[in-house]
C-alpha cells in the first residue's frame, strides 16, 4: 500500500481547542466512518517467526494526495449516526498511541480475515505508514507506545484457554521490524521505563513496565489487593504509581459486582512498597473498574474524586496521600462516569459522562474543589503524559486522537484513511 499523505495535519496540531470547534483542520479526503468498537481481528502467523519476528511495512510511495477543509469533530459525536455514501464498511480500528505528539500509531484490519495491522506517522500525521503485526489468526491484541519509536504488543491466540498464554513482542523502530519479547518477574519496576495500565487492572494481573529503548518487558512480581484496581495513567511518572480501587466488593441484585470502599494506593519506589487510604464513603469513578479518579502533577498535592449517592465529592491531600480533606465544593452528576485531571495551570477539571450516552458535562475548579463551574466540553480531564506534552483519544466514539502542548489547549489529529 502506498503511503498515505496527509500533508498540514502537523500544522493544525498546534491549534488550540476551541468549544464547538469552529476551527478545522486540513484532512486528507475523510469520510465518515460508522463507530465500531474494538474488536479482536485475525491475522497470519508468519512462517518461521521463531525468537525474532519481522514485518516489512509497504513501501512508500508519495502520490499527491487531495486536501480538503473538514470541521474537526464534535469532542463527543452524537450517538448512532448514519454512515455517508461510500463509508468503508470492514475497517476495523484499535484505540491509537502515542509515542508523543508526532509519532502516533493504531492496529486495524481491513476485514476478518485480513490479518491485524499497524499504521503509523512520525511527523504528526502528515504522512502515515503500514505494516502487519506478525501475530497469531484471531488473535486478541493491546497495541502501546513505550517511546517515540517503540511499539509492545500483547496478544492472547484465540486457541489459548485464557490470558496466562499471553505473548509479547516488539519494534523499537516504528512498526517496521518485530522481535518477541519475554517478560521478566521483578520486585520493583524500573526507573525511566514506561509502566503500562490494563483494562483488567493490577488486581488480575502485574503491572508491566517497558524499556522505551529496547523494548524489553518488565512485570511487577506483586499485585495489588485492592478490588478492581486500574492503574492511574494520568499521572506524570515523577508522581510515583497510583492504584485506585476498592477495599471490599458486593453483588447487585443485577448480579453485577459493585465496589465498596473507594480507595487509593501509591508507591514511590517502583511497586517496591504501597501505601493505602481508603476513603469514609463508596467514592467511585465508574461502575466498571478502578476506584476514585487521582488527579496530580506532582505526586504531593493529590485530589481523589469521585461520586457519592449522585454527587461529586473530591478528597484533597497536600501531602502525597498520608492524609486527606474532603472539599467542600460538589455538583449533581447522577451515575455519570468520572475522569479528572490537574492542569499545568492549577486548574482542576472534570468530565462527568465519557459517551455521548450519558449526557456528559465539563466542570472545573480554581479553588481545589472549593467551588465548581461549568465550562465547554472537551478534551484534558483524561490525558496521557508524552514527551512534548500530552494526548487524549476520542476513541470509541470519535477515532482519533487530542494533542496538546501545555494541557489546557487541544487540538484533534484525524485517523488516516485506510482502504
Amino acid at each position: 500500500m502506498p503511503e498515505l499523505d496527509f500533508t498540514g495535519l502537523k500544522d493544525a496540531a498546534y491549534h488550540g481547542f476551541k468549544p464547538q470547534f469552529e476551527k478545522v483542520v486540513a484532512v486528507a479526503r475523510r469520510r465518515r466512518r460508522r463507530r465500531v468498537l474494538t474488536v479482536a481481528t485475525a491475522a497470519m502467523l508468519l512462517a518461521g517467526s521463531g525468537v525474532a519476528v519481522a514485518a516489512r511495512p509497504d513501501a512508500p510511495a508519495p502520490p499527491s494526495v487531495g486536501i480538503s477543509g473538514v470541521r474537526t469533530p464534535d469532542f463527543m459525536p452524537t450517538p448512532g449516526g448514519t454512515p455517508s455514501p461510500g463509508t468503508d464498511q470492514g475497517v476495523v480500528t484499535g484505540r491509537p498511541v502515542a509515542g508523543d505528539l508526532n509519532h502516533i500509531y493504531l492496529r486495524w484490519s481491513g476485514c476478518g480475515g485480513c490479518g491485524i495491522r499497524w499504521a503509523g506517522t512520525e511527523d504528526g500525521g502528515r504522512h502515515w505508514r503500514t505494516g502487519d503485526l506478525p501475530v497469531p489468526v484471531n488473535a486478541t491484541l493491546d497495541l502501546r507506545a513505550a517511546g517515540p519509536r517503540t511499539l509492545v504488543a500483547r496478544y492472547v491466540p484465540r486457541s489459548a484457554p485464557d490470558d496466562r498464554y499471553a505473548e509479547w513482542i516488539a519494534s523499537t523502530d516504528g512498526g517496521r521490524n518485530w522481535r518477541k519479547v519475554q517478560p521478566r518477574t521483578a520486585e520493583a519496576l524500573p526507573a525511566g521505563w514506561h509502566v503500562l495500565g490494563r483494562r483488567s487492572g493490577p488486581t488480575t494481573e502485574p503491572l508491566v513496565a517497558v524499556d522505551p529503548a529496547t523494548g524489553d518487558v518488565v512485570q511487577l512480581g506483586r499485585r495489588s489487593t485492592l478490588h478492581n484496581a486500574m492503574l492511574v495513567e494520568s499521572v506524570p511518572a515523577e508522581a510515583g504509581l497510583w492504584v485506585s480501587g476498592f477495599t471490599g466488593e458486593r453483588t447487585a441484585t443485577d448480579g453485577r459486582i459493585i465496589g465498596t470502599g473507594g480507595a487509593v494506593e501509591v508507591s514511590r519506589d517502583g511497586g517496591r512498597t504501597w501505601s493505602r487510604h481508603a476513603f469514609p464513603d463508596d467514592l467511585t469513578a465508574s461502575d466498571d473498574v478502578g476506584g476514585p479518579a487521582v488527579a496530580t502533577r506532582d505526586g504531593r498535592t493529590v485530589y481523589a474524586i469521585g461520586r457519592v449517592r449522585g454527587s461529586l465529592v473530591v478528597w484533597r491531600s497536600a501531602d502525597g496521600g498520608t492524609t486527606w480533606t474532603r472539599a467542600a465544593g460538589t455538583a449533581a452528576v447522577g451515575d455519570r462516569t468520572i475522569r479528572a485531571a490537574l492542569r499545568p495551570d492549577g486548574v482542576l477539571v472534570v468530565q462527568a459522562g465519557i459517551s455521548a450516552g450519558e449526557d456528559p458535562l465539563m466542570l472545573a475548579s480554581s479553588d481545589g474543589g472549593a467551588t465548581w463551574r461549568r465550562t465547554a466540553l472537551g478534551p484534558g480531564a483524561d490525558p496521557r503524559p508524552v514527551p512534548g506534552g500530552f494526548v487524549q483519544t476520542g476513541w470509541p466514539d470519535s477515532k482519533g486522537v487530542w494533542l496538546s502542548t501545555d494541557g489546557a489547549n487541544w487540538s484533534w489529529l484525524d485517523p488516516p484513511e485506510l482502504p
